[in-house]
């Protein structure tokens, strides 16, 4: 049984950046690839559980970058399921670089048991749920997914919500004079995933595109947290609504985001960000001691 999958990836030019670091949309984009292979080994992939009238949606992702891929980098993508909780089938995905350890932990096949060695990249947790394509209300994991979650176990320096209780359920206060909504967006064909909605990695894109170009340059991002509530159907036409906070503790930047509808109605997706001055070190996010 394939219990971890992992993959390696060049990280060509138009992966890249000005600045030829992977852009966050890529390396979210590549996330779901991965997700994708590994469900296919599993027998729970998209077209597989479609026909048991279900799909998958991503309720949250957490993503930490202590360094992010650059140009022509090698790089191994690797990803697992933890145990699931209720309704929640979480998946962590792992960035490392690829070395001779990797060779010998994935010789011959795309599952290995033993961790990588390669020094830390990125990584993230994400809470996905299965949701009845008919009433598109989440139901519980399938049995057969029970035993796939759990298997396998690696610590990753896991950071703690970037969100108090009551902004993990969309309280946020739009009344504070610090938010402004920034950017209309519309939601084009070429956003549109398998559900035939605005995929994840498109909301992040939008959340960056709120800054000025002068902001993304100066800035890397070092850790973003996203909490995804209400489908976007392509011709939908949102605003990206920003907060940024002064300079923090080590020069760090804390950026919230929110995509809403055009009449402040409805809130699509939220997130925070923190960013670091551009060429600072992230390493420090690898020997933080939280786990999961």
């Amino acid at each position: 049984m394939v219990y971890k999958y992992g993959e390696k990836i060049r990280v060509y030019n138009h992966y890249t950046d000005k600045r030829r670091l992977l852009k966050v949309k890529t390396l979210c984009d590549l996330f779901n690839d991965m997700a994708e292979l590994h469900t296919f080994e599993q027998g729970v992939d998209v077209a597989t559980i479609n026909r048991k009238g279900l799909t998958w949606m991503l309720r949250r992702i957490h993503l930490f970058v202590p360094d992010m891929p650059r140009r022509e980098d090698r790089v191994l993508f690797e990803t697992w399921n933890p145990p699931c909780e209720g309704l929640l089938v979480p998946r962590i995905y792992k960035v490392s670089d690829w070395n001779d350890e990797a060779n010998r932990v994935y010789a011959g096949g795309i599952s290995g048991q033993s961790a990588s060695t390669g020094r830390l990249r990125a990584f993230a947790g994400t809470d996905w749920m299965l949701v009845n394509l008919e009433s598109r209300r989440p139901e519980r994991p399938l049995e057969t997914m029970l035993p796939l979650a759990g298997h396998y176990k690696e610590e990753l320096p896991f950071g703690p919500s970037l969100f108090e209780r009551k902004e993990q359920k969309g309280g946020l206060d739009f009344g504070e004079a610090s938010w402004k909504g920034v950017l209309q967006v519309q939601a084009h064909y070429r956003d549109i995933d398998f559900n035939g909605h605005v995929t994840q990695s498109v909301y992040i894109q939008w959340m960056l595109d709120a800054h000025a170009d002068s902001f993304m340059e100066n800035h890397d991002l070092l850790e973003m947290e996203v909490v995804y509530a209400h489908e976007l159907k392509p011709g939908s036409r949102v605003e990206v609504w920003l907060r940024e906070e002064p300079a923090g503790a080590e020069s760090l930047r804390t950026v919230s985001y929110a995509i809403r509808s055009l009449d402040g109605s409805i809130l699509h997706a939220w997130g925070r960000a923190k960013y670091r001055p551009a060429g600072e070190s992230g390493a420090h996010l690898a020997n933080s001691g939280n786990v999961r």
